[in-house]
């Protein structure tokens, strides 16, 4: 495959600062969302799509936004390179306000800014190689130019073998990549993804989330994409905001807001990716009395949200559960890393030691038994006895 970084170029970019003037000055952010505000009119009055977004995108990092449909992530991607403009607030693009911006300075934001669709938006009437020239052509770029450019992007993304194929004899995983190629073919600061793998199937998406994973690392081009798919944010995406009925309520690293979720859209969100409790076990659990038959065993929720540096101790974990509740069985669960972060949920069953379970210090025994657990994880709940 092509070296990346030897992809004919055709956009002049500000020099890198070098020496102490780069220790100095970290890079502003390559997007910033400042109050922003998005109302539409409508026949039954204005309809506010975002309220008060309040978000930055690093510099080369991929920053996932993820929300139920009429969530407003479309809206604010959008309003990026320029489609939209914002009713209130400012949306900044390299230290630049979009919404300032007059015709001429839009086309010139636009070729800096690339972007994938979700439905490909290819032309049907023109080969794998014309579609991705397209946008040179227009703007004028050589003919040797433009086919120097479109072969080095062909390799990048795999097709070389399919530049005189028609969009119709392509695969939906091919197609995608050629609608990558054609939005890499200015240079782009950023890459738009507007719900890039929806259309596709689980091994296909797989193959694309890598795909634009290793062009983020190679050419550290700042990534911003949309989804309603919780599986995609955590495979590609280094920083997650949850949109809500137009509103950010979630903000963070993707291991934090996976590990430790804070709002209810959130948790319904990662609902799909948590270990819940099977149906078959689910029935057996009974709620908890100060009078439990001697046979009881406890059934634990423990969860690890990754917030520890060091690993998961899950020896450490048993024997302090088989110290205050004999044997102890893990029955459900496991544990994902997310950036290096080791995080799940166990459920676990423990017997309690005391040979008189119906004395009144079984509420006293079992907050030992959670006690000694929470030094292991952070956060341990009895979900009622099996």
């Amino acid at each position: 495959m092509t070296n990346l970084l030897d992809v004919p170029r055709f956009v002049e970019h500000a020099p890198a600062l070098s020496g102490a003037a780069a220790q100095r000055d970290p890079e502003p952010p390559a997007v910033v969302f400042d109050a922003v505000g998005k109302v539409f009119p409508g026949h039954n009055g204005a309809h506010a799509a975002l309220a008060d977004v309040r978000l930055e995108v690093a510099r080369g990092e991929v920053f996932g936004i993820i929300g139920r449909s009429g969530a407003g992530k479309s809206t604010l991607l959008r309003l990026v390179n320029g489609l939209e403009k914002p009713t209130s607030g400012a949306v900044r693009v390299n230290g630049v306000s979009v919404g300032e911006l007059d015709e001429r300075g839009l086309v010139g934001l636009r070729r800096r800014t690339g972007m994938v669709f979700q439905h490909f938006n290819l032309l049907s009437a023109k080969t794998v190689r014309e579609n991705i020239a397209l946008p040179l052509k227009i703007a004028g770029v050589p003919k040797t130019a433009i086919n120097e450019k479109v072969d080095a992007l062909l390799d990048l993304v795999g097709l070389s073998a399919k530049r005189d194929t028609y969009p119709a004899s392509l695969s939906g995983g091919q197609k995608q990549r050629v609608g990558i190629a054609r939005a890499l073919v200015h240079d782009p600061d950023i890459l738009l993804c507007d719900e890039a793998t929806s259309a596709l199937d689980p091994e296909t998406t797989q193959a694309i989330l890598a795909l634009l994973r290793d062009i983020n690392r190679r050419l550290a081009l700042t990534i911003v994409l949309i989804t309603h798919e919780m599986e995609v944010i955590r495979e590609v995406c280094d920083t997650v905001a949850v949109l809500e009925r137009g509103e950010v309520v979630e903000n963070g690293p993707v291991w934090r807001v996976f590990g430790d979720p804070q709002h209810d859209a959130t948790r319904a969100l990662l609902r799909t990716l948590v270990h819940d409790l099977p149906a078959d076990l689910a029935a057996r659990v009974r709620p908890l009395t100060d009078a439990l038959p001697h046979d009881a065993r406890l059934l634990l929720d423990v969860r690890l949200t990754g917030a520890e540096e060091r690993e998961p101790e899950l020896g450490g974990l048993t024997h302090a559960l088989a110290a205050q509740g004999g044997t102890v069985n893990f029955v459900h669960g496991g544990i994902d890393r997310i950036q290096g972060h080791a995080q799940g949920r166990l459920v676990i069953t423990a017997g309690l030691t005391s040979n008189d379970a119906h004395e009144a210090s079984v509420q006293a025994r079992i907050a030992a038994l959670v006690a000694s657990a929470r030094h292991y994880a952070n956060h341990v709940e009895v979900l009622g006895y099996v």
